[in-house]
């Protein structure tokens, strides 16, 4: 895409305690083949070095800092997408590396179309991920064939908006987990179109431990218990819990016959016993409360 018909881009990375990876990110950003966009770095008031990588890369009038304790996605995405001055705006994760030079291009060629209203990348595991981490990596993004049979997928860790689009519709702040799902089903509800980039590829994977994976998926259930009110999930326990766990598992066994990996059939069973039951835990406390927390 030539620079004359590329929309003016705003990048926006979050970050918060990433010292070990923010730097590779921010190279990875600096040798994109269109160097023409503003960056704009939102960080959760980073103690671990992560701030000083940043101010090598940026300049102080666009570097923002909030308090990790008071974090609230929605809220910052909505100032984020406030303060940039591009008529897209792309957001990527400080633990989220773009694999080429070419990620930037690809990611917002698609707004040529005026009814797209966002992108989102693949996105690939880390060589250090977990096994398991890297099966989930794999089936969410891939090809996107299988997420696309899904009730609603996207990532806002490697994406792109439109940024009229996101002033008119902004980010919910009343729920901590999944604001990018929430987000682009409105978007896609609104009759906007939702494009998957598998050429925008950015490196990008966590090794929860089981309490993290319990913490996370507790507060993933509450936001579907938001998201999703309508009824377009399966809300018993065994539609919404039983039943995922044990599909799960059966392709996590299958997935590791085929590598010949022992890792993740050992601990298949435990992660997503946690995974599911946690879900499920949220998702019933906030049906109960009417409240996603």
């Amino acid at each position: 895409m030539t620079r004359e018909s590329s929309p003016r881009v705003s990048v926006v990375m979050r970050s918060y305690n990433d010292a070990a990876v923010v730097r590779h990110t921010l190279e990875a950003l600096r040798q994109q083949t269109d160097p023409g966009f503003e960056l704009w770095n939102y960080d959760s008031s980073s103690t671990d070095g992560t701030l000083d990588v940043i101010r090598e890369y940026n300049v102080p009038e666009r570097i923002v800092l909030n308090d990790s304790r008071s974090y609230n996605p929605g809220r910052v995405l909505n100032e984020a997408v406030a303060r940039c001055t591009g008529d897209i705006v792309v957001f990527i994760n400080s633990d989220a590396t773009p694999s080429d030079p070419y990620w930037l291009q690809r990611l917002v060629y698609p707004f040529r179309d005026k009814r797209v209203a966002a992108t989102y990348g693949k996105q690939s595991a880390r060589p250090d991920a977990r096994s398991l981490f890297v099966k989930d990596t794999e089936r969410a993004f891939g090809a996107g064939h299988i997420a696309s049979e899904w009730t609603h997928f996207f990532s806002m860790a490697n994406s792109a908006v439109r940024r009229s689009v996101a002033l008119e519709l902004p980010f919910e702040t009343r729920i901590q987990y999944s604001e990018d799902i929430d987000w682009s089903y409105r978007v896609r509800r609104a009759g906007h179109r939702l494009v998957y980039v598998e050429g925008a590829e950015a490196v990008h994977s966590h090794n929860y431990t089981l309490t993290q994976s319990f913490r996370r998926h507790w507060g993933e259930g509450t936001a579907d218990a938001f998201i999703f009110r309508e009824g377009e999930l399966r809300e018993s326990f065994l539609g919404y819990c039983v039943m995922p766990f044990g599909m799960e598992v059966l392709r996590d066994l299958r997935w590791a016959y085929e590598r010949r990996c022992a890792d993740a059939m050992l601990h298949s069973v435990p992660l997503r016993a946690v995974q599911k039951w946690a879900r499920w835990q949220g998702f019933r406390a906030a049906r109960r409360t009417n409240v996603a927390a």
